[in-house]
């Protein structure tokens, strides 16, 4: 098949959305099939840093990065940038549309190509169950109530056409069902781990970057997300700082992603201010994996989102993975605390701590390893795309 990918970020943007967006596009393009994706050039979600614009074959994926411009300021549509080229880029000759992410101007040309001549279109959604929720109460002023219109009005019509909405949990799914009335929701675990990538890291890169980022013999906590408020890295600061300082060098609490919001970070920093166990980092992609192989804890304190997928990647690498039930799929699906994990309440500081402090000093080793069996079980790229590809002949 000839499947077109729009979205407006990927690699090297990070984020989970883009990572699934390129690991279902390279996976597919090695099973013989045609994969372009058309993106914005934007490398962070604010729009403030970017790659040339043009046209590459990456991994097989040819990657159409098209010039764009960034909306600045708080827009009640929640369409954050324009890129005149998607509305031509849509007609471009496809078996298969694929939008990720909504809603965006790309899915308006989508869905208006759907319509009219019958291409089949498939959505792949990464919001929340609690933040529709939110979207559509259009609570809290005039922008509020105008997104909550906008969403009920011209976004369901859009997803409504679509022969197929995949939301990344079940809460998702049945938030879309039961919010915009459609049905043609289904569920789809994007996020996966590639085990290849893992254990092509050995133990000298795992070495090298533990000298990088100053960690010498000391056991590590990972926070390996990007640093925004969603993510709560506040929270496990707060959480973690009395039990380092309690056994100074013994441990390393390590937050290791891109600043999303500086403001935020620099809040985060302040926390940490004076404690020398707790270290901020940014590494490139086969760091970020010897950071995973050099963890003994990963956390994500995440206050909303569907999956989590660093918690696949936590899990494999052998860590154990400690989780806020705010991230849907884990409380609702693949975590099963004491099991192959720990479940912490959201935005609950002593009970993350209470979990830090259980893992810190038990070796856990059962639920460590239950946890890498979920992983090599359901969620290696390898079967999600097999997943996925039981969904897309439906369109």
């Amino acid at each position: 098949m000839r499947i077109r990918f729009f979205s407006y970020f990927y690699p090297p943007c990070i984020g989970g959305g883009e990572v699934i967006l390129q690991q279902q596009a390279e996976e597919l393009a090695r099973r013989g099939h045609e994969i372009h994706v058309h993106t914005t050039p934007f490398t962070n979600m604010d729009g403030s840093t970017e790659v040339a614009s043009g046209t590459s074959v990456e991994h097989g994926v040819h990657v159409h990065r098209r010039p764009s411009r960034w909306l600045p300021g708080k827009n009640p549509l929640e369409k954050n940038a324009v890129t005149p080229a998607f509305a031509r880029d849509a007609w471009l000759p496809a078996d298969l549309l694929v939008c990720v992410g909504f809603p965006s101007l790309h899915l308006d040309a989508l869905a208006l190509r759907k319509r009219t001549i019958g291409t089949p279109l498939v959505v792949q959604n990464y919001v929340t169950a609690k933040f529709l929720a939110e979207i559509l109460a259009g609570e809290g002023g005039l922008n509020k109530r105008a997104r909550a219109e906008y969403w009920r009005r011209w976004v369901r019509p859009a997803l409504a056409c679509a022969d197929v909405v995949l939301a990344d949990s079940e809460a998702a799914a049945a938030g879309l069902r039961a919010g915009l009335g459609l049905s043609n929701v289904h569920a789809h675990i994007g996020m996966a781990v590639s085990p290849e990538e893992f254990e092509g890291v050995g133990p000298a890169a795992v070495d090298a970057v533990r000298e990088a980022c100053g960690l010498g013999s000391a056991r590590v906590i990972l926070a390996p997300s990007r640093v925004s408020r969603q993510k709560g890295a506040d929270l496990l600061v707060a959480a973690a700082r009395p039990l380092l300082d309690a056994h100074p060098g013994r441990w390393k609490l390590v937050i290791a992603g891109p600043v999303n919001e500086p403001a935020f970070a620099d809040e985060v920093r302040a926390l940490a201010a004076g404690c020398p166990d707790i270290v901020f980092t940014e590494r490139h992609r086969a760091e970020q994996v010897a950071l995973f192989r050099a963890a003994d804890i990963v956390v994500l304190p995440s206050r909303g989102e569907t999956v989590g997928g660093v918690v696949f990647e936590g899990m494999y690498a052998g860590a154990l993975c400690i989780v806020s039930s705010a991230v849907e799929a884990a409380r609702d699906e693949y975590l099963k605390p004491d099991e192959n994990g720990l479940l912490v309440p959201p935005e609950d500081v002593p009970a993350l701590r209470a979990a830090l402090s259980r893992a810190m000093e038990k070796p856990m080793a059962a639920q460590r390893a239950a946890g890498r069996r979920t992983v090599e079980e359901r969620f290696t790229w390898q079967r999600s795309v097999d997943r996925l590809l039981e969904l897309y002949p439906r369109a």
